[in-house]
């Protein structure tokens, strides 16, 4: 199998970092926050950054081991990215607890941070919201100091940083941003490595939603609405032709600009193929479904008509067939993407949710998948309880009602719940199990709260000390 990537950054520099990405290389090199901090670190004199992943134990870059770097950043997206990291560290001989560490920093970042607690022991610092400025402020004060590790209060003036030895019981200010930086250095791969964006340059139109959905933690907690300009990002692409090779442009945000016909007229213009992994319906229509091109449209009803309502997405079922009905004219699928056991949810809302996608498989090849719903902090719903035989229950009837749907493992979705609205206590028996060798599964987890070895929910929620 080739493994070509261009992009790529080797730089010699007397500060080296590691970049962690706890997930395989295909997931990983697909995230665009991943490279927003290689590009961050290799800008400074005197810092370079390597990448690992699961399936890259090495580094990409010169293929050194992890022990070998002093500053180890990983990147938090996905609760079982915690475990993960654990493990990593494990792996290494790096000691997990931070206490026992006397030279490697360990340093989180991402949009898992809105709770950080549940590593409350292992980190060293964590980024908490944007880093692109918080993360150059770090790195001014790291060149200045003969030991970081042991000199950490030194970075205790950078605001949107948590520093677990220094603010005990302080309240942490998210850090928010203007979209003025963008990486231009995009590792792109050309081989046969497969990635979800080969041969794609990932450009960040927004950032943030504008509508605050109930469930959802970009609109309740990663920070308040942005957008580029169509000049902006029209140069932002000719620089990136400059520093690496892509045939394909794919545009990143939860929730498009206005002006997004403008944007895919404008950089088709420049000859490339533009992709949409994340659609609105409003975003969606004669103009847009054509120029992009897309074999498989992906749509979000989320649930029934009356309970979308409630959570905050107004749109009724005969818009979603509308929209459908334009999608057929230029592509060959639509994937439908649903949640089951949110909060109010009724028989009559799975009936109907099994009766849309029959109505939409009359009308176009129809791929479903269900998620169960799992409570995130700063939401709404953070409250709400996972009730794992509700669930099943609720899993069985939608497979008995409508074959051919992939539905996310309940199990997998419970434990992403312990970690998610979980406190240190929680990270204590992760750390426990992944020192012991021990298997961490739905029902281990189930057994350590039975006992009271956790305590979850979390009654102190920990997480309200970040301020959102």
């Amino acid at each position: 199998m080739r493994f070509i990537e261009y992009g790529t950054i080797k730089k010699k520099a007397f500060n080296r970092f590691a970049l962690v990405y706890p997930d395989v290389y295909r997931a990983g090199n697909s995230n665009l926050g991943l490279h927003y901090v290689y590009n961050i670190v290799n800008d400074k004199e005197g810092f370079s950054i390597e990448r690992f992943f699961l399936d890259f134990e090495r580094s990409i870059e010169t293929q050194d081991m992890l022990k070998n770097f002093k500053a180890l950043l990983f990147s938090l997206n996905y609760e079982y990215g915690v475990i993960n990291l654990l493990k990593i560290l494990k792996k290494n001989n790096i000691p997990l607890l931070r206490e026992n560490r006397k030279e490697h920093l360990v340093i989180t970042g991402g949009p898992l941070n809105v709770n950080p607690f549940t590593l409350d022991d292992v980190f060293d610092i964590a980024f908490i919201g944007d880093a692109e400025k918080s993360l150059v402020e770090f790195l001014d004060i790291y060149s200045t100091l003969d030991d970081p590790k042991n000199q950490i209060d030194e970075f205790a003036k950078i605001e949107g940083l948590y520093i677990p030895k220094i603010h005990k019981e302080n309240k942490i200010r998210r850090r928010v941003e203007k979209l003025d930086y963008h990486p231009l250095y995009e590792p792109i791969q050309w081989g046969d490595f497969e990635e979800s964006f080969n041969k794609t340059f990932l450009l960040e139109v927004s950032r943030g939603c504008r509508n605050r959905c109930s469930f959802c933690l970009t609109g309740n907690a990663l920070g308040p609405y942005r957008e580029r300009k169509k000049e902006e990002l029209i140069n932002i692409v000719k620089e990136g032709q400059k520093r690496t090779k892509f045939e394909k442009i794919a545009l990143i945000g939860s929730d498009m600009p206005s002006s997004l016909n403008e944007i895919i007229k404008s950089l088709s213009e420049l000859g490339f193929q533009i992709s949409l992994p994340s659609l609105k319906l409003g975003d969606i229509n004669e103009y847009t479904i054509p120029l992009i091109g897309q074999e498989t449209i992906t749509l979000a009803p989320e649930s029934s008509e009356s309970l979308r309502a409630q959570i905050g997405k107004f749109y009724k079922d005969e818009e979603f067939f509308e929209k459908i009905n334009l999608i057929k004219k230029y592509s060959k699928y639509v994937k439908l993407y649903f949640i089951f056991g949110l909060p109010g949810e009724e028989q009559k809302d799975l009936d109907e949710i099994i009766n849309f996608i029959k109505q939409s498989r009359k009308i176009i090849r129809t791929k479903s998948s269900f998620n169960p719903f799992v409570p995130k902090p700063h939401t709404p719903f953070e409250d709400y309880i996972f009730d794992f035989a509700e669930l099943k229950e609720k899993m069985k009837y939608i497979t008995t009602n409508i074959k051919d749907v992939r539905i996310e493992d309940l199990k997998g979705a419970f434990i992403q719940y312990v970690i998610s609205l979980g406190g240190s206590d929680v990270g204590r028996f992760i750390i426990d199990g992944v020192e012991n060798d021990t298997n961490l599964t739905y029902s281990s987890f189930n057994k350590a709260i039975e006992k009271e070895d956790i305590v979850f929910p979390s009654k102190e929620k920990e997480w309200k000390r970040i301020g959102i």
